[in-house]
């Protein structure tokens, strides 16, 4: 990035005695340091007053897209060094002080909480590199602006008839451990209970979340072909499908069960704290499948002569 002034740098490296070329050594490492802190100060604080303000479940969104981001921001040359624009370093800066202040003015979830991720990324790419460079930065921009497009994706979908969907995978997993369920609408009913499927407990906030896992995997981790990634963007909703249907599985268990504090369990499972217990595991399982694939990729190009 910034190819003349690369030269000149490595031009006034060759330059002057060796204390002085260790010098410019430390400054351009500060600097790539002072980038680096400034990106993870950034991810704290989002990360930060996302759970103070907006519950652990978007905390969670926050921590994965920043996870995602700085692996791309870490995946850099080794000589690589910030070398923004004079115009980049003002707008930049600008920019860090507004997503800073504005994110103090957050009390929910809002635009403006979705918005200030992108934002902050923007201002770091405006502090890593000139404006004719910042197409380069596409795949970290793009996960940042994850939490825009998730919304847009979510009024595509009718939790309605994911709810309808939930209540049969939830069925034919009860029937898998011989219980007699059954479905009417989007309830679930066993023998000694019964729960209702609708809103949030559809699942599409899981089924956003592993989408997002996805679309983090593929960007930072690309496979070989685009169209394994493609494969694994199909995969993670219906993981986040079939976690959703054992919690809710769970759920009506719990309804049907005369367990001691049933009711506490029963609210644990069903708020947002105990939902994260099986999107956690989708996760987990959406990783496995993707690691297991990928290397598999790389024990075959080992392979061929």
């Amino acid at each position: 990035m910034g190819g003349g002034t690369t030269g000149h740098l490595l031009s006034l490296s060759r330059m002057g005695s060796p204390r002085q070329r260790r010098r410019l050594r430390r400054l351009l490492l500060s600097r790539r340091a002072l980038w680096i802190g400034l990106a993870c100060l950034l991810a704290f604080h989002h990360l930060l007053f996302s759970f103070l303000t907006q519950g652990a479940g978007e905390a969670v969104n926050a921590l994965l897209i920043w996870g995602g981001a700085l692996v791309i921001l870490a995946d850099q040359p080794p000589g690589w060094r910030p070398r923004p624009a004079p115009i980049g370093l003002a707008a930049g800066a600008a920019l860090v002080v507004a997503v800073l202040w504005r994110s103090q003015q957050i009390t929910s979830l809002d635009g403006a909480s979705r918005l200030l991720p992108l934002l902050a990324g923007l201002a770091l790419v405006l502090l890593a590199a000139p404006l004719r460079r910042l197409a380069s930065y596409g795949p970290l921009l793009l996960i940042l602006a994850l939490p825009l497009l998730m919304r847009g994706l979510l009024a595509l979908i009718s939790t309605e008839k994911l709810s309808l969907l939930t209540a049969r995978i939830s069925q034919a997993l009860l029937m898998l451990c011989n219980l007699p369920a059954e479905v009417q609408g989007n309830v679930l009913r066993l023998p000694e209970g019964a729960v209702q499927i609708d809103g949030p407990c559809s699942g599409i906030g899981m089924v956003m979340q592993l989408i997002m896992v996805g679309v983090i995997f593929a960007l930072a981790f690309p496979m070989r072909h685009r169209w394994q990634n493609g494969v694994m963007l199909l995969v993670a909703p219906l993981l986040a499908m079939i976690a959703n249907g054992f919690r809710i599985a769970l759920l009506a268990g719990i309804t049907a069960s005369a367990i001691p504090s049933k009711d506490w369990w029963f609210e644990f499972f069903h708020e947002s704290e105990g939902s994260l217990v099986f999107s956690g595991i989708a996760v987990l399982v959406f990783i496995w499948l993707y690691d297991l694939w990928m290397e598999r990729q790389i024990t075959r190009l080992e392979q061929t002569p």
